[in-house]
């Protein structure tokens, strides 16, 4: 889920803000190697041997009243800022379509485990003060990639300056096997299927439940239940409360809050069976796109 927004309640109530932090790092650029490279694609009992590549690319953005809610926040406190007088820069379109948003993006085959997530949060310009109204668009975010024999995972924005900026690949990176899921007759607890639907051009099973703020209607995919995709853990679909690596095991492709105050997940590209491109999913090297 998107960023938390407090800041700009915050200033919404007495024009203040939590200073911002330094901008990100400098980061080394790491090439990953082929993917299964060195690697024993020899499956244990039961384990399916091949599966199709997968592709996710999906947005996910906290919403009240139906609207995404760190842009609300930030428009009354454009407001709010233009009252007193004081100088103000306001974020670019880009950079608004952008805020309050988290995405994620998965690359994964038999010999491949790419996970990437981006969160996009409002704050203030560098050395601004508290009272300020000088916003800018803060970046975050986290990348990993495994092959079967190397490893890696490092954060990405403001939070990789804390470091050096330099990671290297480890050895390690197994990708663990899959194995086919039993046909399954009971419903989640809490949850009621409504149904099948399509998003995104694939098929997906329809579910209606609560999810942390208030109730929810999602739809899982329903084509990977062969290689271990599970079509029936519903429940509530956004990071925090489902980690991003929860997307290896089953896959929410569309979630919306039912009375306008949640979670709501979008996905952008979905595909199975296509070849992965390798510049898509190479180490974003501080690029926030």
């Amino acid at each position: 889920m998107a960023g938390p927004v407090t800041p700009v309640l915050a200033l919404v109530l007495a024009i203040g803000l939590a200073a911002c932090t330094d901008g990100p790092a400098a980061e080394a650029e790491y090439t990953p190697p082929a993917p299964g490279a060195g690697l024993d694609l020899s499956a244990p009992d039961g384990a399916v041997e091949d599966w199709p590549a997968i592709h996710l690319d999906q947005v996910q953005e906290r919403m009240v009243d139906g609207e995404n809610a760190a842009r609300r926040d930030y428009h009354l406190a454009l407001d709010r800022c233009r009252e007193t007088g004081w100088p103000v820069r306001e974020l670019e379109v880009a950079e608004l379509e952008r805020l309050g948003t988290t995405r994620l993006r998965m690359w994964i085959s038999p010999g491949l485990e790419v996970i990437r997530d981006d969160h996009w949060t409002l704050g203030l310009e560098d050395g601004a003060p508290v009272d300020s109204c000088l916003f800018q668009l803060e970046y975050s975010g986290r990348y990993s990639h495994a092959n079967g024999s190397t490893e890696m995972s490092r954060e990405l924005g403001t939070a990789a300056s804390a470091g050096s900026g330099v990671v290297e690949p480890v050895p390690g990176g197994e990708i663990l096997p899959r194995f086919p899921l039993d046909p399954a007759a009971d419903a989640p607890a809490g949850f009621t299927a409504i149904g099948t639907s399509q998003v995104a051009g694939a098929s997906c099973r329809a579910w209606r439940g609560r999810g942390i703020e208030g109730g929810i209607e999602q739809c899982l995919w329903s084509g990977g239940r062969a290689f271990g995709f599970d079509d029936r853990d519903a429940g509530e679909g956004c990071s925090p409360t489902r980690p991003v690596e929860a997307s290896l095991d089953a896959i929410v492709l569309s979630q919306e809050p039912l009375d306008g105050k949640g979670c709501r997940i979008r996905t952008l590209a979905f595909t199975v069976g296509e070849a992965l491109d390798p510049d898509a999913y190479a180490d974003p090297d501080g690029d926030d796109a």
